[in-house]
């Protein structure tokens, strides 16, 4: 069984692990694969940590995440946009799902929630970015509705590359298109 909440501190560790775990299947071949290789459990933990500390000073911030038991197999990231001239309110900055675990309906879920977050906090449109070359993660953005919001580039690990934008100019249509985790049989 899939449960979706709020992240704690404790969850720091899983979320690492996701994080690494993802961003080398995700990215191989699309980020540099020395850079992909310094990602780490290890050394993503005290960022994560960071993180997670930081949401109590900003109400906007917040990260759920799926939970299998006591293990993490995804989270999403989300907060008041961190760009000027963006469209939205609210970025997704961050949404990723272990392999084994896709297709299960649990990144739907984990948008849901960052949908919903964002609505209690009167932010009602959001948007992110992601890799042009990513196609996975633009057909999963394209079948939530996102509609595109343009393109940029960006450095990753020193590398630049062109990014893609998605949004949702209303979160509660991306709320009500979302499954919840007891629509995907689990709770």
């Amino acid at each position: 069984m899939i449960h979706i909440r709020n992240a704690r501190r404790t969850d720091a560790v899983g979320i690492s692990r996701v994080h690494e775990r993802t961003w080398k299947e995700a990215y191989k071949g699309l980020l540099d694969g020395a850079y992909l290789e310094t990602l780490s459990e290890k050394r993503l933990v005290p960022r994560w940590r960071s993180n997670l500390d930081r949401r109590s000073e900003d109400l906007d911030d917040a990260i759920y995440v799926a939970a299998s038991g006591k293990e993490i197999v995804g989270f999403v990231s989300v907060s008041a946009t961190r760009e000027a001239f963006a469209p939205w309110e609210a970025e997704i900055s961050m949404v990723y799902v272990l392999k084994e675990q896709r297709g299960a309906g649990v990144g739907r879920a984990l948008m849901k929630a960052a949908a919903d977050h964002c609505i209690r906090r009167a932010m009602f449109s959001g948007g992110l970015w992601v890799l042009r070359d990513n196609g996975a993660a633009r057909d999963f953005y394209e079948a939530l509705k996102g509609e595109h919001a343009g393109r940029k580039v960006d450095s990753v690990g020193g590398q630049i590359v062109p990014l893609v934008g998605y949004w949702w100019r209303d979160l509660a249509t991306l709320a009500e298109r979302s499954v919840s985790a007891t629509q995907i049989g689990r709770t």
